[in-house]
């Protein structure tokens, strides 16, 4: 069985996270599966995974060419740009189904990414908070009509989704997953959504983030947990801080909200030292990547900087790439981590380090009332310096607390996240696709991407 799993972004930490999740969930359901992640980051990305089979994103090959960098400068990202690269896409899918039948070469890079589908038996778009209205998902309507012209099986992995704006992308979009053969969806409110703009909801299932398979037992009390990573019982208070940078703070506009929020991190970092004796390391799913857009070390460069002189020997900045079970091993080290990444969160319950999330989405609300502690989410729009010092200082009061109330919770949450697979097997059982997983693995191809020491182009 061939599974091709499309639209993944591995610079980014998070997105990294999940399809490591989802990798673990699928070939635990269909053990002789052999994986592709399309990814628009090759061929950087191959050089810090090099055990994924990485392949080329069509759209993103696609958008490349000069014709749609031409209609990219004349419309802009409206409705005929949109209209122009479903088009381009759809003929190079014929093109590339009739050259390769004739055993012809394929003369554009945009066909050359669109023949590993051809001999795909599955196509998965990867978990993650990206079919937002606020996001220019174009790229991805591009992808699933693809893979519906190849007549391929699509689903959607687990995905969180707010209600859509009646434009022409969602109208664009509706009839895609109206046809998707299965919907995983994080919470109760993004299937409702989805029925809203699809008028279906028997192909949407709701199970938890992905990365939730990832969890292990381990210890909750703050000792246990340093004597487990050769700490001494009574060590140092340590506290892990990942911080980013955002379009939107609530209500506030994009420059008050990201002062008020350096501001408000910095007063709790400087309490956590002064009154903890605590020391800090700024730490995130994305950084040390260069090849990516964005660098949350570099952010936090930029809040350490701001520190008072006597606070900042105590503080560090973590700048190091870490893949997400490198990281889960990193976290273990902590006594608690001030996270404003979901994925940083979650892989920090994976760890059974005690987390105190700051919301920019409604997904950490819904994720965090999950797992019964909704009071812990302080929402980035609302944060304030004294308030959310105070809310810091308690917090490192009640680790060993929170650490058990979530390692009580965590495991049915992993039992949701893995109920993805069978909950996959039920969706394909009519189109033969699991019948045939339990067959002998297909010979496999030589691997398509570049080689990590490659030079090319990145995102």
């Amino acid at each position: 069985m061939r599974i091709i799993i499309e639209n993944c972004v591995f610079m980014n930490g998070g997105d990294s996270a999940i399809n490591i999740a989802l990798r673990k969930i699928l070939l635990d359901t269909f053990p002789n599966a052999e994986l592709k992640f399309a990814d628009s980051g090759l061929p950087a990305i191959a050089k810090y995974y090099p055990e994924i089979d990485f392949i080329k994103l069509p759209s993103f090959e696609m958008d490349r060419s000069p014709l749609i960098r031409l209609a990219a400068r004349m419309f802009g990202k409206y409705r005929k740009y949109l209209l122009v690269r479903k088009i381009h896409m759809s003929l190079s899918v014929t093109a590339t189904r009739i050259l390769s039948a004739l055993g012809l070469p394929l003369p554009t890079p945009t066909m050359r990414a669109i023949q590993p589908y051809l001999d795909a038996d599955l196509v998965v778009t990867t978990g993650g908070t990206y079919l937002l209205s606020k996001y220019d998902y174009g790229r991805r309507i591009l992808e699933f009509r693809k893979d519906f012209h190849l007549g391929k099986p699509l689903v959607a992995f687990t995905q969180s989704f707010e209600a859509f704006a009646d434009d022409f992308r969602s109208r664009d979009l509706a009839p895609l997953l109206r046809r998707m053969e299965l919907i995983l969806v994080r919470h109760e409110t993004s299937r409702a959504h989805v029925a809203a703009l699809t008028d279906r909801s028997d192909n949407v299932v709701t199970v938890a983030d992905s990365v939730f398979a990832l969890w292990k037992s381990g210890p909750t009390s703050l000792a246990e947990r340093r004597v487990r990573n050769g700490r001494p019982a009574h060590d140092t208070l340590r506290i892990a801080i990942a911080v980013r940078k955002l379009k939107a703070y609530g209500d506030r506009d994009a420059e008050t909200g990201a002062e008020i929020f350096k501001r408000s991190v910095n007063a709790a970092v400087t309490a956590l030292v002064r009154d903890k004796g605590a020391e800090v390391t700024f730490l995130s799913t994305c950084q040390g990547i260069p090849e990516y857009w964005t660098d949350d070390s570099a952010i936090a460069m930029d809040f350490v900087a701001d520190l008072p002189e006597d606070v900042k020997p105590h503080v560090d900045v973590n700048r190091s790439f870490h893949t997400p079970d490198d990281l889960i091993g990193v976290l273990q080290g902590f006594d608690g981590v001030i996270a404003c990444r979901l994925h940083m969160a979650i892989l920090s319950i994976c760890a059974n380090t005690p987390v105190l999330p700051v919301s920019y989405e409604p997904k950490f609300e819904e994720t965090f009332a999950e797992l019964g502690l909704p009071e812990l989410v302080i929402g980035i729009g609302e944060i304030e310096p004294d308030h959310f010092t105070a809310q810091a200082l308690a917090w490192t009061e009640t680790l060993d607390d929170v650490a058990a109330a979530l390692h009580e919770a965590a495991p049915r949450l992993k039992a949701s996240a893995e109920s993805a697979g069978p909950e996959l097997r039920q969706a394909l059982a009519a189109t033969g696709i699991a019948a045939a997983a339990s067959q002998a693995p297909r010979a496999k191809p030589a691997s398509s991407h570049p080689s990590p020491a490659s030079d090319g182009p990145s995102e």
